[in-house]
């Protein structure tokens, strides 16, 4: 009578967690000042970086302006010139540890809690980062360098550190000496040029290097090789502009797109899937953007998380109508390229009625006049660092009021309600409100399947942002019970076949939660598709399958795809996500025994990881080790007590094992924390009514149909509930609904002529 635990609350969607990971192809070592290659196969042979010195004989003024730059200043040794920092004895005890910071001769000195909590003596090797912030580096031994909590405000020049108010534990994988501050796979790449990993993790060691420490001129512009070969040419004498620049990735003459992709590598929240990019080819084939949805954005697209510009420009009505990031910002120098506090910056573009009070209504000249004030809220990460959004949104307190999102009207007007910025707003403009994205998007979050139509029209619309079509196609797959849909399925097969491969990667992501038989088949469709984003997820969906299930092409396309995923499983297995993805990849393979040693590492890396504690807990119920899978799921619920998918696998294991009693609680407390959860509410009424209370489970059973009214189990559960106390003309009244509901099944035909004779 009882459902085992269904793989869809364990088998959890891959988490598209921000990885600072690695794009890079060569070993590079310097020595004596020259840059030596060491040759990758992967590695076209004309990629070869040659270092920014070579580029200032020519371009001087660039090579001076990004002198001046953040990005030259991303990561240098720890030098008397480079260390903003007080090291004079200075210490801190802000937060939950004690850093104290000094000398010894030339080297800067750190004494911080060691990995058990001890107060150790560490050497800073290396400055990271220039302003607001700088942060320090740790030779942490194996190749490891680690990121300090404690770091340097260097506008108010003290010290401070990051998570102030969490009591983050010795072995926590955010505690600095663990994996979220690993500088080789959390930063490295963002932060120096032509960046190589080289992780071992059979020693779980690196041999992490680079051709220039800092963000140089090939970071962007990419290797310079054989440009630099070709201007030492004879050939180069009589060159145009165009053959020139041939052999460089020069995003300034490139498109848009082009450009907008090279800035986003480190710009943009994103997984790294190959390590290997190369200068030029396209972003989505070494990269995963994360899409703006919450918890990583507010639910109508404004940022939330640590999630940098992309994702924000990518909405915007700027990115629409062309705007590219050097429209605003110096390339070299990094900084605006004109003044933004009296809003020059935005009258190159836009009419000057704009900067009157007749638009913005406030006192000419203050800060409340600055187009940024209204349209670029920000927010502080790293505590220091204020970062605005650039999505570049009208002010929507009518929002507010209804969903609860943040708005700018009153992130000033702190003291006065949504309502009277509402009031406000219409006063000023009218009552009438343009259609914007973020509102389908707030309502999806807020009530999923009321969102359903609007979604699927949000998705059909090419006038709207590709990033925001591709977020209601993700929206689309969290309702399961609007799979059979045929509208849905529509958009989704529509969204496989898009241009745009932003909304084809997010329908291919979702696919593993379709029914086997459309899944299977929608997926083996897009294993050829010309971007790896794309094909990635579609060969996990199938990663259940073999090269021998398919013929011909299929086949073929099936075994790239499939080496292509396991080199992505490969790149990421640092990362206690990484190993959970590769538990799931086994576990589908049908080799439990490399599914659970997955998870368990995955858990080594981060004992609060209980995605991949709840699947291990799922694989040991699959194998009959129940007492180990109760042991896990217990530690979830005292780790995280409102993960009701935890509490309701107790309840499961207990029924299954028939303890009946005992899963009454659990299931009471899986219903607190996943009211609008049917399935779990209809397993908690099957508990009552094997054990006679009649009574409660017709109520659970009405309040499962309440949830979700066309799902035929829990008709059919009320049924047998009516039928065992003899309540014919009740059941009669459901089992004429499970007939609408499955016209074509006979048994539910049978059930009703079998309840008309008892009446």
């Amino acid at each position: 009578m009882f459902l085992r635990i269904p793989s869809a609350f364990f088998l959890v969607a891959l988490i598209l967690i921000a990885f600072l990971t690695f794009c890079v192809f060569y070993l590079w070592m310097r020595t004596d000042d020259r840059v030596e290659r060491v040759p990758d196969y992967r590695m076209p042979a004309d990629h070869v970086f040659v270092g920014d010195q070579q580029c200032q004989s020519c371009h001087n003024k660039e090579w001076d302006d990004w002198k001046t730059s953040h990005h030259f200043f991303a990561m240098s040794e720890a030098t008397d010139k480079t260390v903003l920092g007080d090291f004079n004895n200075a210490t801190t005890t802000e937060g939950y540890d004690t850093y104290r910071f000094f000398r010894e001769g030339d080297r800067f000195m750190v004494e911080a809690p060691d990995p058990d909590g001890n107060l150790e003596t560490y050497e800073v090797t290396y400055t990271f980062g220039w302003e607001p912030l700088q942060q320090y580096l740790v030779d942490f031994g194996s190749g490891k360098l680690q990121a300090l909590h404690a770091s340097w405000d260097t506008e108010r020049k003290r010290w401070f550190v990051l998570y102030p108010n969490e009591n983050i534990q010795p072995g926590d994988w955010l505690h600095w000496t663990r994996g979220a501050m690993n500088w080789n796979t959390m930063c490295a790449d963002c932060h120096s040029t032509n960046l190589r990993q080289n992780y071992f993790p059979e020693a779980d060691s690196f041999n992490t290097r680079w051709s220039d420490i800092n963000v140089s001129c090939e970071a962007c512009h990419g290797p310079g090789g054989k440009h630099v070969e070709f201007m030492q040419s004879d050939a180069s004498m009589n060159a145009g502009p165009e053959r020139i620049r041939q052999d460089l990735n020069l995003t300034l003459a490139a498109s848009q797109d082009g450009e907008i992709n090279m800035c986003a590598q480190c710009h943009a929240s994103r997984q790294e899937l190959t390590g290997e990019y190369i200068h030029g080819e396209e972003f989505l084939d070494h990269y995963d953007p994360q899409l703006p949805y919450y918890p990583y954005y507010h639910p109508d697209g404004q940022i939330l998380d640590e999630v940098f510009e992309y994702g924000s420009f990518l909405q915007s009505k700027m990115y629409m109508d062309g705007v590219r990031c050097t429209d605003c910002h110096d390339p070299h120098t990094a900084r605006l390229k004109a003044n933004i506090t009296d809003n020059t910056l935005c009258m190159q573009c836009h009419e000057p009625r704009y900067n009157t009070i007749n638009h913005h209504f406030h006192e000419p000249q203050t800060e409340a006049t600055q187009c940024i004030s209204c349209h670029m809220p920000g927010r502080y990460y790293m505590e220091v660092d204020y970062r605005r959004d650039h999505s570049f949104r009208v002010p929507r307190p009518d929002l507010t009021e209804k969903y609860g999102m943040p708005n700018t009207c009153n992130d000033c007007h702190s003291d006065r309600s949504a309502a009277w910025a509402s009031d406000a707003i219409d006063n000023w403009y009218g009552e009438e409100r343009a259609y914007h994205f973020s509102e389908t998007l707030a309502i999806a979050h807020s009530d999923g399947l009321r969102a359903v139509p609007d979604l699927r029209k949000l998705a059909a619309d090419t006038t709207q942002p590709e990033i925001a079509r591709a977020t209601a196609i993700w929206f689309l797959g969290q309702f399961p019970d609007r799979f059979s849909d045929e509208q849905t399925l529509t958009s989704i097969q529509h969204a496989l076949q898009s241009e745009s491969t932003l909304i084809r990667k997010s329908a291919a992501n979702i696919l593993d939660q379709f029914p086997p038989d459309i899944r299977n088949q929608l997926l083996v469709s897009i294993l050829d598709d010309p971007v790896r984003a794309v094909r990635l997820p579609a060969v996990r969906g199938l990663a259940d399958f073999s090269p021998a299930d398919f013929t011909g092409e299929n086949r073929e396309s099936f075994t790239r795809a499939l080496d292509e995923y396991r080199q992505y499983l490969d790149f990421n297995q640092y990362f206690p996500e990484g190993q959970m993805n590769r538990g799931i990849f086994y576990d589908k393979k049908a080799e439990p025994g490399l599914a659970i040693a997955a998870y368990r590492e995955a858990l080594e890396k981060d004992p609060g990881l209980n995605e991949a504690r709840v699947n291990l807990a799922y694989l040991y119920n699959q194998r009959g080790q129940n007492n180990n899978a109760l042991e896990l799921l217990e530690t979830v619920t005292v780790q995280e007590p409102d993960f009701g998918h935890a509490w309701y696998s107790i309840a499961l294991i207990h029924a299954e094992e028939g303890r009946i009693e005992e899963s009454l609680e659990y299931f009471e407390q899986a219903i607190r924390r996943m009211p609008d959860q049917g399935r779990v509410v209809y397993n908690y009424a099957i508990a009552l009514q094997s054990l006679a209370h009649s009574g409660e489970a017709e109520e659970a059973y009405l309040e499962a149909l309440r949830i979700d009214p066309d799902n035929p189990d829990y008709r059919y559960g009320l049924i047998t509930l009516y039928l065992q106390n003899n309540r014919f003309e009740n059941a009669y009244e459901h089992a004429v609904r499970l007939v609408e509901l499955l016209p074509d099944e006979p048994g539910a035909r049978q059930l009703l002529q079998h309840i008309r004779q008892q009446m």
